[in-house]
This record gives C-alpha cells, structure tokens and sequence, in this order.
C-alpha cells in the first residue's frame, strides 16, 4: 500500500547516503506528514518538517495569513511530530517579504533559538532577493539558492545575487 511506499522511500534515501528529508504536505495537512515523519526518524534520517507557504496578487482574497502558519505549526506540535529543522516552503515564488517576516518572527517565538529554522522560495514573482533578506533578519538559520545558470525564474534566486544583497551584513551565506 501506500504506506509501504513512504516507508520504502525513508529505506532507500537512508541506504544511497541521503541524510535529511525534507517532508512537506501541499495543503499542510498535518495528518500527512505524520507517517512519513515516522519513517523518516525510524530510519536513523534528519526530518525537516515543512509549512507551505503562498501569496496571490494584490486584490485577490484567500491566501494563508500568519494566523494559519501559526495554527498549522502548533498542530504539528500538538501531534507529536518529532523533526530536526522547520522549513517554511513557499513553493510558488509568491509570499510577500512581510508576510514572511512576520511568519519566521511567529516561528522562532514559538520554537525558541535552538531549532533550525529555514525559508525556500522561487523567483516567481520577482521577490525572492527580498524575501529572503526578511526571513534572514527575522531569525531564519538558512535560505536556499541555486546557481546560475539555473537559478531565478522557477528556480531559486542566484547564489551570487544573494551574496551581493547580504553584502556589508552579518549574515553568513557560507564558504
């Protein structure tokens, strides 16, 4: 069955050298990541739970505010999911730099200084470059980035757009 499939893929990432998953849930619900959470720990491999985030044009109604993030976040709390390291995915490219900021803020008070806490987006909208500098200064540990010549557009934002942006800051993108 299915499940047999979630456990497989934990066995099989675990045995060719994978050492973190990153397990995520489109519609964050958090009965799904619950199993695969499971798996992924039985297998002796770092869990990095996910909230999926998103964003639509000004003018439209019906994206996720904080207040969800918040209450997707305590549930995953609430049902015991043991992870390593949070991410929040916003996997259109389309969360506005506030939304994030405000977001990493609520996660890190919940979560305190110890647990990982991370940002992926895209450049789908153009905002990427910002949005990762509010996540930064909001108390994320990392971001993720591509090089070039795959990066920007569906892809992350560059590596070295990223450096330059953080230029003359504190924040270490690494070596």
């Amino acid at each position: 069955g299915s499940r047999d499939l979630i456990n497989l893929h934990a066995k099989m990432f675990a045995k060719h050298g994978t050492t973190t998953i990153r397990n995520f849930d489109a519609l964050n619900d958090v009965n799904n990541l619950a199993y695969s959470a499971s798996c992924i720990k039985k297998h002796g491999l770092q869990h990095e739970a996910v909230i999926t985030m998103m964003d639509l044009p000004p003018g439209c109604k019906g994206a996720h505010g904080v207040d969800f993030y918040e209450k997707t976040l305590r549930e995953m709390l609430d049902a015991g999911i043991e992870f390593d390291s949070l991410c929040f995915k916003d996997a259109s490219g389309t969360a506005n730099p506030n939304k994030i900021y405000q977001t990493i803020s609520m996660a890190r008070k919940i979560l305190g200084e110890d647990v990982h806490l991370r940002l992926h987006t895209h450049e789908t909208a153009g905002v990427s470059v910002a949005a990762y500098i509010a996540a930064l200064e909001a108390g994320a540990d990392g971001i993720d980035m591509a090089a070039s010549p795959v990066s920007g557009g569906t892809s992350q934002p560059d590596i070295l757009t990223m450096l330059h942006a953080t230029k003359g800051t504190n924040y270490n993108l690494g070596d």
